[in-house]
């Protein structure tokens, strides 16, 4: 598969791509869209779908560079490209009013992020430097042909060329895929410790790759 940089025109298509790859899923499907069987079509709301892209997206991937060279890649602030930021917001919002999301437990919609807390820790001291994987999703009519795979040897590269840690959080069952792909711990898991909102969800392993330490560059 070919695997491109994504444009802001690929929204419609990836929100599309990650509805139904997460439609089952614990946390996406049966804790925040417990209407979903009633109404199929509103969890792509979620993802934030819109019209657009001549091209067939079947896969995405998010790789999100943490730590201190994820600061060294940030935008400056006079950016034009920080507008996109802004822009999504207002017309997610916009949407969110005139096509409001039928299927959605509203009061589970910010579980993920509000138990973030609890396994922050887990990407502390050499780990904080790392590639993330923070959503891989692929249509279900186009799982089985390897395509996931390279998109986490995409992010697994880039890791590996700047010999720092890659780490994922795993839905429910993928552990064993993530491990084949190269990832090599699992650490602990997301729904752990006490008061955690993630309590009782399925999946949330954490995994993480190591980088070669001592190995110099060109060596």
């Amino acid at each position: 598969m070919p695997i491109r940089l994504a444009a802001f025109s690929d929204h419609s298509a990836i929100a599309t791509v990650c509805s139904a790859a997460f439609f089952d899923e614990d946390l996406f499907g049966r804790v925040m869209h417990p209407h979903r069987h009633k109404y199929p079509n509103d969890p792509t709301l979620w993802w934030h779908a819109h019209d657009g892209g001549k091209e067939k997206v079947v896969g995405v991937g998010i790789w999100e560079r943490q730590g201190k060279g994820g600061k060294k890649m940030q935008l400056s602030i006079i950016d034009p490209r920080n507008l996109l930021t802004t822009l999504t917001k207002i017309t997610n919002r916009i949407n969110s009013i005139l096509y409001p999301n039928r299927a959605l437990d509203a009061s589970k919609s910010h579980l993920l992020s509000a138990g973030m807390p609890f396994s922050r820790h887990h990407w502390a001291g050499e780990r904080e430097d790392n590639w993330y994987l923070s959503l891989l999703a692929v249509h279900p009519d186009w799982q089985g042909h390897g395509f996931g795979r390279e998109l986490v040897e995409w992010g697994l590269q880039q890791a590996e060329k700047e010999n720092v840690h890659a780490s994922v959080m795993s839905s429910d069952g993928k552990e064993n895929f993530y491990l084949k792909c190269g990832f090599e711990e699992i650490v602990g898991n997301a729904t752990e410790g006490e008061g955690n909102p993630l309590a009782g969800i399925r999946g949330g392993a954490i995994l993480f790759r190591y980088p070669m330490h001592g190995v110099e560059a060109g060596s």
